[in-house]
């Protein structure tokens, strides 16, 4: 089949709305190599790709191109025998993995105690060591000209000692950001990148000796309130680890589920009916 039949093919097709019926196939076929057939349905055309007549020939050729070098591969034993190999370890870990969803869903509990997690992490605690610092803070970021500003900037310095729903009322009016959960770890990187410091600032001494900062920048002042801190080399909160220990717990109980179902599939297998060893 050479290029010049494709085009006439399709100048037909085109003109007289004709199909091309494969005697086995119920779809219109447009070229075979082997067992393997392009249909009218494989074929994509749109307007703006251009002539009609080259793009779908284009397409023919490709493909008649791809299935002859798959044809010539599969000629090749050793690189068929690698292949069904990996197909086979494929589907044998696939059928393993849907197994697993499989019993998990039907005989696992998701619900990691409390309990668990706090043995977990002192059991664990130096896994928990901050390479980086942590804070409980209050920030905002406030037009300038906001009013009664003073009133929110002595309200923010003598927090907790002051009215919690009043900070709260005034970021939600005036603040252009904010972040107000003060029971909540934060990386203290991610407050910085808001702050516009003076010069390069030293996380370390700024967390030792303020617990307040302000500064303007172009008609906003960025307040910062600090709470409580956790520093680099200390022991990262458990609340701040929660998640993750879940997670592993929940990860060692789904292994601890298959461990103990693998082993007793096999204690109750009879060698002989079941599997055999050859030595």
């Amino acid at each position: 089949m050479n290029r010049s039949f494709f085009v006439f093919f399709l100048l037909i097709f085109q003109s007289c709305d004709w199909f091309v019926k494969n005697q086995q196939q119920d779809k219109d076929v447009v070229a075979q190599v082997g067992s393997s057939f392009f249909y009218v349905d494989d074929i994509v055309y749109d307007p703006s790709l251009g002539d009609s007549t080259k793009v779908v020939s284009q397409q023919i050729n490709l493909w008649l191109k791809k299935q002859l070098v798959l044809n010539a591969a599969f000629q090749n034993e050793e690189i068929i025998n690698e292949i069904e190999n990996k197909v086979s370890s494929y589907r044998d870990n696939l059928v393993l993995f849907e197994f697993e969803k499989y019993l998990f869903a039907n005989s696992f509990n998701e619900q990691i105690s409390n309990q668990e997690i706090i043995n977990y992490y002192e059991e664990n605690k130096n896994d928990f060591i901050l390479p980086f610092n942590l804070v409980k803070t209050l920030y905002a970021k406030i037009p300038d000209d906001a009013p009664s500003i003073n009133v929110f900037r002595n309200n923010l310095r003598r927090y907790p000692n002051s009215d919690t729903t009043e900070i709260t009322s005034y970021c939600f009016q005036f603040a252009e950001k904010s972040f107000l959960e003060d029971s909540t770890w934060i990386k203290f990187d991610d407050i910085l990148m808001n702050v516009p410091f003076l010069g390069e600032v030293d996380k370390l001494s700024f967390l030792k000796s303020r617990t307040y900062y302000e500064i303007k920048e172009e008609g906003y002042v960025h307040f910062i309130r600090i709470l409580d801190k956790k520093l680099i080399g200390d022991f990262s909160p458990i609340s701040f680890e929660e998640e993750i220990i879940n997670t592993i717990l929940l990860n060692n109980r789904k292994q601890d589920l298959f461990d103990n179902l693998r082993d007793s599939i096999f204690s109750n297998s009879v060698k002989g009916v079941d599997y055999e060893i050859y030595k």
